[in-house]
């Protein structure tokens, strides 16, 4: 099975997961693989599923961002270390980081900082703005 390079392809990959996965209940009942990349959190999602699915790999979600504590209405600064990438995970014992950049939206120092600690210990780290721009990529890295 080809990898996926675009969503509709990796609509169809999800599809045939499905499909052997529920194997056992009606077609009409299947769930409908549904991906994005016109958000972060839709392209965030997208690959995550790329890194398990298609290559096997394991991936998380690293979330950086402050929480909102409804008690005392105010937001908590997150716990995470500045600059970690938004997913991290590993692919046939590569370590991978990547960001996610939706628009206009770029790297900080904090994130090139981290850029470079992860390239210089051997693994990958890339920046992802949509999905073909992701599968590039990582078809380039673990090809």
């Amino acid at each position: 099975m080809p990898l996926p390079r675009t969503l509709p392809e990796l609509r169809q990959f999800a599809t045939r997961v499905n499909a052997t996965k529920y194997a056992h209940i009606p077609a009409a009942a299947i769930p409908k693989p549904t991906f994005s990349d016109t958000t972060a959190n839709g392209l965030t999602n997208a690959i995550i599923y790329d890194l398990v699915h298609v290559w096997g790999g394991a991936a998380y979600r690293i979330n950086n961002g402050a929480t909102y504590d409804g008690k005392k209405g105010v937001y908590r600064a997150g716990v995470t270390r500045k600059g970690i990438p938004d997913i991290i995970g590993v692919v046939g014992g590569r370590f991978i980081g990547i960001e996610v950049k939706i628009g206009t939206d770029r790297q900080s120092a904090h994130q090139r900082e981290v850029e470079n600690e992860i390239t210089q210990a051997g693994g990958f780290y890339f920046i992802a703005k949509t999905y073909t721009d992701y599968a590039g990529k990582i078809a380039a890295a673990l090809g």
